[in-house]
């Protein structure tokens, strides 16, 4: 069984939606993925399954976008290997509202948690975009219109977190 061992978000702000990618990496001793892709058997179908197990694990969630309750989509979901042992899953998300010209507010209420490994979120706001809040677990930077979260392993994850951030009128 292939044991998750670090993940990586990316939140890239559009017009119209936000473009979600997650990466999870996994030690996968027996080589399972990597075989699967090999003999490309049942690839789509893992995919699939994995699409459709990540679906319902966000409808667990409640997403919140300036003060609209919005349902994020899980388009698709791929899987690799970076070597035979460690495989990775990317799931491909769309996450949509209106951007408002000033200030917009995501919000995101799950289960609170524990990390089970060290993931790291980059959010991307359109050039025009600054930062105004950012509410999270973990350590974050603000570079421009870049915010970046790094949470450790262990880390108490509370089951809230928000980003607040400003689009100037010009923006689009």
């Amino acid at each position: 069984m292939a044991i998750p061992i670090y993940g990586t978000g990316i939140f890239n702000v559009a017009k119209e939606s936000i473009h979600y990618t997650i990466m999870f990496d996994y030690y996968d001793a027996n080589k399972e993925y990597y075989n699967l892709i090999k003999r490309q058997s049942n690839k789509i179908n893992e995919e699939k399954r994995l699409k459709e197990e990540m679906q319902k694990e966000i409808n667990t969630e409640k997403t919140i976008i300036n003060g609209n309750h919005v349902f994020p989509v899980i388009k698709y979901a791929k899987i690799g290997y970076k070597i035979p042992k460690i495989s990775f899953v990317v799931f491909y998300i769309e996450i949509p509202f209106n951007l408002i010209k000033g200030k917009n507010t995501y919000e995101n209420i799950y289960e609170e948690t524990t990390a089970e490994y060290d993931y790291f979120v980059t959010w991307i706001l359109p050039r025009c975009g600054k930062f105004i809040k950012i509410d999270s677990q973990g350590i974050y930077d603000i570079y421009g219109n870049y915010s970046f979260i790094f949470i450790q392993k262990g880390m108490k994850i509370s089951g809230y977190e928000s980003i607040v951030f400003e689009l100037q009128d010009n923006c689009f």
